[in-house]
């Protein structure tokens, strides 16, 4: 798509208040691309916490900006229901809020990728595309879900069960239950961010996606026999209870862990919820050598002793050697280095997850190729004995090719905007609530 157009709003129930932002981008070479009641190519829908609505609304103009670009688009028209944007956007009107002026700035300086670019102003009721989903973020949040959700052109497909322009996705796919969808529990490193006590720029940060729970992910799919909705979480860690309720995950039919340290661990009584509810066994996959030191410091949950619904976790452990199969899927445990620990990563058909990892043997990267979707841990900058840096990260990542690569396990050195602003076409910075799907390639 080399040309885009773009619908954006601001909501803000209060002022300042709650806001939340909406954006609508349309491939601008379909026939109808420009009225408003096209349906989007790709959406935004995300609550942005507390502020004020001309905020909202150049946040919103940003976000559209980021999307666009990240497509590929040279060209983009922007639609706002906003004058006051519009004009300032266009330099006719100057910009008296100091609060506002950095956005604006910003805004102009992140137009520069695009060959050409145009900003104008709609009635707001041209405008409810947009309207709707900066409604739709702030309701959703304000239920505990994901504050961001960003729908891509393969997704948006995939919800009309039609096939994508490369091909990735098709009816087949779409009947046939293979789509998953990945949401981001957690982002941030061992101490999450904000860290406790810091006043860095990043831990003090209004910018939600700075604000990392432990790294984390819930993935889900439909049984295309049964017909009936899996979920499965990789890595249980010390804010299972904050995630489960800010996502609202009330059924799990499985758990994977990657390696035994307490932050991808410390979770795993907080399972007691599920298996209570759901009165039954839940099986947790992991290597042999992960397997042992779960038992050793789990065995109230791990010895059988204990039925489900009695207040103690019931889990059986399912040793991974590669293979497991949990919720009737097939997932194969990857071998990765992270200092002395054993540690793996998780595959499971285009998709992977590694996180905690300082390097990727040849013989594991055999067994990453041709992937969809890859999800990374990425550190910091500066090197670090048993992580890898982003440059390293990014390494890997060209080395392997998936087709969208997410950055995780994020620390309190790497701010959102900044670290976004410098990502090659086809990676992204995650951030906790970030929800993306992938089919089989």
């Amino acid at each position: 798509m080399r040309a885009l157009i773009a619908r954006t709003d601001g909501a803000c129930r209060r002022n300042p208040g709650p806001a939340s932002i909406g954006v609508a981008l349309y491939d601008a070479s379909r026939d109808g691309a420009a009225h408003p009641s096209a349906q989007p190519d790709a959406t935004i829908s995300a609550a942005i916490g507390t502020t004020t609505s001309n905020v909202a609304e150049w946040k919103a103009v940003i976000s559209a900006i980021e999307l666009a670009a990240e497509l590929g688009a040279s060209e983009l028209q922007l639609f706002l229901d906003s004058k006051l944007v519009v004009e300032q956007l266009n330099r006719r009107w100057r910009v008296r809020d100091v609060k506002l002026a950095p956005l604006c700035e910003e805004a102009r300086a992140r137009l520069t990728r695009f060959a050409v670019w145009s900003a104008s102003h709609v009635p707001r009721e041209e405008n409810h595309q947009a309207d709707a989903l900066a409604n739709e973020g702030l309701d959703r949040a304000m239920r505990g879900g994901p504050a961001w959700v960003v729908r891509r052109p393969d997704d948006v497909a995939r919800s009309r069960g039609i096939s994508s322009p490369d091909g990735l996705v098709s009816d087949d796919d779409a009947s046939s239950g293979s789509a998953t969808t990945l949401t981001l529990l957690g982002t941030g490193a061992s101490r999450g961010v904000p860290r406790v006590g810091c006043r860095c720029e990043v831990c003090i940060s209004k910018d939600v996606r700075n604000q990392r729970l432990r790294s984390s992910l819930l993935m889900e799919w439909r049984d295309a026999v049964t017909a009936t909705s899996r979920a499965v979480i990789i890595d249980p860690g010390m804010d299972l209870r904050q995630q489960a309720m800010r996502f609202g995950i009330t059924r799990l039919d499985g758990a994977l862990i990657t390696h035994i340290h307490v932050d991808h661990t410390g979770g795993i009584d907080e399972l007691r919820a599920y298996t209570d509810a759901q009165e039954e066994v839940l099986d947790v996959g992991a290597s042999p050598e992960t397997c042992t030191e779960l038992l050793r410091r789990w065995e109230y949950a791990f010895d059988g002793r204990t039925a489900p619904g009695h207040g103690i976790p019931s889990l059986r452990l399912v040793e991974a050697v590669p293979h497991v199969q949990l919720g009737g899927r097939a997932f194969e445990a990857i071998p990765l280095i992270h200092g002395r620990r054993p540690a793996h990563g998780w595959r499971s058909g285009a998709f992977a997850y590694l996180t905690d990892v300082s390097a990727v043997s040849p013989a594991s990267r055999e067994r990453l190729l041709g992937l969809d979707t890859l999800i990374v841990s990425a550190l910091r900058d500066l090197p670090h004995p048993t992580h890898q840096t982003v440059g390293e990260a990014l390494v890997l990542i060209a080395a392997l090719k998936p087709r969208l690569a997410i950055l995780t396990h994020l620390d309190h050195d790497l701010d959102y905007r900044e670290l976004s602003a410098r990502l090659p076409q086809g990676v992204l910075a995650g951030f906790d609530g970030l929800v993306v799907e992938v089919v089989a390639r």
